[in-house]
């Protein structure tokens, strides 16, 4: 499955389209629409998460997405990936990383703690984002 697909199966699956063992998680047993990265990221202080949303819906703007949702939203988030995980050309790719190091992959880090289903996905996108930086590797040599 390529990376594209892959993000989408995640977005459909935290949108409840998709049984989640089709990504072999169990039943996430929480409603994934309702986790924001400005209430849940404990490693910023408080006046940087209110910040979030307006960030991450700038980086959108910067690659032209437009969140129909809460922009620090997880689902509005993996949505965003799913977009960008289309196009494999190394300036995509290394948005890709960025994003998911800054804003996805630590929002999610703290989700799963609420949510403890969430952590085997943070394990999954913790291996796509180390994939991502091999990629980016070789394509500089």
């Amino acid at each position: 499955m390529d990376r594209g697909a892959f993000y989408l199966l995640v977005f459909l699956v935290l949108r409840g389209e998709v049984p989640p063992r089709e990504l072999g998680l169990e039943e996430l047993g929480c409603d994934v629409s309702k986790i924001l990265a400005s209430e849940v990221r404990r490693d910023l202080d408080p006046v940087t998460r209110s910040l979030l949303p307006k960030a991450i819906a700038q980086f959108y703007e910067n690659y032209g997405y437009e969140a129909a949702e809460a922009p620090d939203g997880l689902v509005t988030m993996v949505a965003f990936m799913a977009q960008l995980a289309r196009n494999p050309a190394p300036d995509s790719l290394k948005a890709q990383l960025r994003f998911l190091n800054t804003h996805l992959l630590p929002t999610l880090k703290y989700a799963a703690e609420l949510c403890p289903a969430l952590q085997h996905l943070y394990e999954l996108l913790l291996e796509d984002a180390k994939m991502i930086k091999s990629i980016l590797i070789h394509v500089r040599r």
